[in-house]
């Protein structure tokens, strides 16, 4: 299966593309991703028997996450099929290969990763090794899902941890209250002023001597 160049950017501007959709929860697409694939590649054999262009898109209903497979003449997803004239000769013929591609933040820093998974035709005729193909590199996507969500919470922990204000030790120290002993300052009784009272003057009696008449 093969497309000239501008014949295939073509088709894709002008939605030519038979389109596959199907849905599933994220813990089912971890669990069993062969399972909840194998519509996808069924369909995408179907098309290539057809000699049609196609893309089949799986999207996770409880994640911002999709998944797809589609056919393109470079390693580049349909949505960017104006950017193959500035890399490749538009009047040339090429293969048409089938691709996995995942949308979704977590995956890497732009948001998509996209790789090959066989020329169109191997994957028609040689679909165990073709299924393989995609069962590992499903899983290998899987794994780094997981471990940017468990990166994500440890992150949202340490966040959380460092804004709550430090907790007082549950153990309240036993404080005897010590009862701040009163320091007994025995009042001085005010000192006495020693009065000495003096001593009436004793009033001079004078003794009047009376001589008698004679």
């Amino acid at each position: 299966m093969e497309r000239q160049i501008q014949g295939f950017m073509d088709a894709v501007e002008n939605d030519e593309v038979h389109h596959f959709n199907a849905t599933a929860k994220q813990a089912d697409f971890y669990a069993d991703p062969d399972a909840v694939l194998a519509p996808l590649a069924a369909f995408m054999r179907e098309q290539i028997t057809a000699d049609q262009l196609a893309q089949a898109t799986l999207t996770l209903s409880d994640a911002e996450v999709s998944v797809r497979l589609e056919m393109s003449v470079i390693n580049l997803p349909m949505q960017d099929s104006k950017t193959i004239g500035k890399i490749m000769d538009v009047g040339q013929t090429a293969p048409i290969n089938i691709y996995a591609v995942i949308e979704t933040d977590a995956i890497n820093v732009s948001g998509l990763r996209i790789d090959a998974l066989a020329p169109a035709t191997t994957y028609l005729e040689q679909a165990a090794t073709a299924d393989q193909s995609l069962h590992d590199w499903v899983l290998l996507q899987i794994d780094k899902l997981k471990t940017a969500a468990e990166n994500a919470a440890q992150t949202d922990q340490l966040a959380t941890t460092a804004k709550q204000p430090a907790k007082k030790a549950a153990t309240k120290k036993a404080t005897t209250k010590k009862t701040a002993a009163k320091k007994t300052t025995a009042k001085k009784a005010p000192a006495k002023k020693r009065t000495t009272r003096k001593a009436p003057a004793k009033k001079a009696t004078t003794t009047k001597t009376t001589t008698p008449k004679k």
